[in-house]
């Protein structure tokens, strides 16, 4: 079993990025997912509760195994007993006689369980329980690590997406200033000029909105990891990642996961903690048998032999056999039986749920990757454009209000992309997410 105290688990960024394809632009010294996990590990009260959990669920062990250990035991009782006797004699008379002084009776056992199938069936369900609360934990890391991942993603994107939002913003300023300039000098027309602030509030708006989610990202990652978020202000979601997983690979994808899913690993543990419940109702029929060794001390308290010290030493055999108790064993049995057949339906349904989970992420997944690769063909082709009304406004050919639209269609692609891109690396998040190293 996994002693828990020494348990450092580590994500395999490097498997991210060469098979998964989880990719950043980002200067050597920037935070890592890895380093803002980490973080996480030791602040998060969630993970916390969930290690005491594993920790007391552990005690299970002991506290079955004892019972098949030697039970010693100290009882006895000391009293001031007064006691009077009194005897009818022929004639109507009677004879008294009282006796006032101590009762004792004191007793040491030593009971070692010879044949106990219950309490064997008690300390196998334990250390399956040790076992589900060891990979319960797991679970939780692995949750954990993708809501940092989740959260680091959707900070990085945020960042991005003001950025993308802010660049036209000056171009549109300078356009819809132009055009209510031209329209009081007669040389434009109100549409035009209102068209062109509507653009530019419009824009001004939606930059705003995306710095309040800017800022709403980044409390939501220093809430998780304590970390400030300033820290990865030069990070950047690349916008033409390139996974390494193609459609081919999807077996072999689903194989890992299906190996290491810790729902799957859960539901066996479940079905064999029920198996193990069913044979311990079935115990309760079995006979059972133990051997006592006994030391008692007495002192006699009746009238007739008081003042009478007794030591008694015993030793045996002890057993027990169930004939009939109302039939309430056969109904524990029966129940369990039925808990049991529970237990394998919900594995069944477990494994269903994982793998069409795994479908839906791995479609989307490469549903994505397709439409991540024509965004970058679109951005690069919105850049064109900008360049060629840059030019051209240069040469006096077009306005300020046509280049500011094709840096808005820039603007607007390169959001597109980047939202694109954070869903993307979600999936990829999802995909990952149980490709963990165990030190110890």
């Amino acid at each position: 079993m996994m002693k828990p105290q020494l348990i450092k688990v580590l994500y395999c960024s490097h498997l991210l990025i060469l098979v998964f394809g989880l990719s950043f632009a980002t200067p050597a010294w920037t935070l890592t997912i890895d380093a803002a996990f980490d973080k996480a590990v030791k602040v998060d009260p969630g993970l916390r509760a969930s290690r005491f959990n594993q920790l007391a669920t552990a005690e299970n062990i002991a506290i079955a195994r004892s019972r098949l250990l030697p039970q010693i035991m100290l009882q006895g009782a000391s009293n001031q007993l007064t006691q009077t006797t009194t005897q009818d004699v022929p004639g109507g008379s009677s004879l008294s006689r009282s006796f006032t002084g101590p009762s004792v009776n004191h007793q040491f056992v030593i009971r070692q369980g010879l044949i106990r199938p219950k309490e064997m069936s008690a300390l196998n369900i334990a250390e399956l329980q040790t076992q589900y609360g060891d990979v319960k934990y797991l679970s939780d890391i692995s949750d954990l690590w993708l809501r940092v991942a989740y959260a680091y993603i959707d900070l990085l994107g945020a960042q991005q997406l003001t950025e993308a939002y802010e660049k036209p913003l000056t171009n549109m300023l300078i356009a819809a200033r132009q055009e209510k300039v031209r329209f009081e000098k007669g040389d434009g027309t109100k549409d035009a000029a209102d068209e062109a602030e509507s653009q530019y509030q419009q824009a001004k708006s939606t930059y705003a909105q995306a710095m309040q989610g800017l800022r709403a990202k980044q409390r939501s990652f220093e809430l998780l990891t304590q970390i400030d978020p300033i820290q990865l202000k030069d990070l950047k979601l690349s916008l033409r990642p390139e996974p390494k997983l193609m459609e081919q690979d999807r077996e072999q994808v689903w194989q890992r996961v299906k190996e290491k899913s810790f729902e799957l690993r859960l539901a066996v543990l479940q079905e064999a903690m029920q198996k193990e419940r069913l044979r311990m109702a079935r115990a309760d029929h079995s006979p059972t048998l133990d051997a006592i060794a006994a030391w008692n001390i007495a002192k006699n308290d009746a009238t007739s032999t008081q003042g009478y010290k007794y030591k008694n030493n015993q030793i045996g055999m002890q057993y027990s056999i169930p004939i009939f108790a109302g039939g309430g064993i056969s109904a524990a049995e029966r129940q369990a039986a039925y808990i049991l057949e529970a237990s394998l339906a919900d594995g069944v349904a477990i494994a269903k749920k994982v793998e069409g989970e795994f479908g839906l992420v791995w479609s989307a997944f490469q549903g994505l990757v397709s439409k991540v690769d024509a965004g970058y063909v679109s951005i690069n082709s919105a850049k064109e454009q900008f360049k060629a009304a840059e030019l051209s406004y240069i040469h006096g050919v077009k306005t300020i209000l046509e280049v500011a639209n094709a840096d808005l269609s820039l603007s607007r692609r390169t959001a597109d992309q980047v939202n694109a891109v954070v869903e993307l690396q979600k999936y990829v998040a999802r995909l990952a997410r149980q490709d963990f190293r165990i030190d110890r």
